[in-house]
């Protein structure tokens, strides 16, 4: 958190950045004078962009050591002292061991869970009323309906309904396949003659 109302990590980024712009901007104004002065055609102008790059990046590599002295003066005169505790951070004072933070974890899990349940249940019963309003049902209705269903509907015995269609079922089956003779099955055709030929003589 920060003391000054600022991050340490702030000013160091905002100080790398500073060297980053500076060795970009004069590397580029020299390489424009360059180009002016001795008034470079399209290819030494390419192969000057791609040694300005180069150069940008290895003076870029030689400013790292002096930007790791930077970032240690940073934290050493603006981090937080490990002995003062932020207002906001005074929460952070209770530590918890591995097994309490297991189960303050699992904890949340069941509350997340039931508070899922809740907001589905939620929205199937506003469903529900939303229903009711539009098709308004009364217990007097209700009642109407369950009289009319008990004395009009009639459950007829269908066992011995079902008995006789399979007795019919079996009796047309015996009067149509019984009487099939060899001739009709294999000789439909009346007075068909066929003529008897020897396989082996073909």
């Amino acid at each position: 958190m920060q003391l000054f109302n600022f991050h340490s990590r702030a000013v160091y980024a905002t100080l790398k950045n500073i060297v980053s712009e500076r060795i970009h901007y004069t590397i580029q104004k020299m390489c424009e004078t360059i180009e002016k002065t001795y008034k470079l055609n399209s290819e030494n102008v390419a192969i000057l962009e791609t040694n300005q790059k180069n150069l940008e990046r290895a003076y870029y590599k030689g400013t790292m050591p002096h930007l790791e002295n930077i970032k240690n003066i940073v934290n050493k005169y603006i981090a937080i002292p490990s002995n003062v505790l932020l207002e906001e951070d005074k929460y952070q004072r209770t530590q918890y061991s591995d097994t309490e933070f297991e189960n303050i974890n699992r904890t949340l899990e069941v509350l997340q869970q039931r508070a899922k349940r809740a907001t589905v249940l939620n929205t199937v019963l506003k469903e529900e009323l939303r229903v009711l309003e539009e098709f308004p049902i009364t217990e007097e209705n209700v009642n109407k309906m369950c009289n009319i269903i008990e004395n009009n509907v009639k459950c007829p015995n269908v066992n011995e309904k079902m008995y006789h269609l399979v007795e019919d079922y079996k009796n047309l089956s015996t009067s149509l396949f019984d009487t099939i003779t060899t001739k009709m099955k294999y000789n439909p055709v009346d007075n068909l003659k066929c003529k008897e030929i020897d396989l082996n003589s073909l």
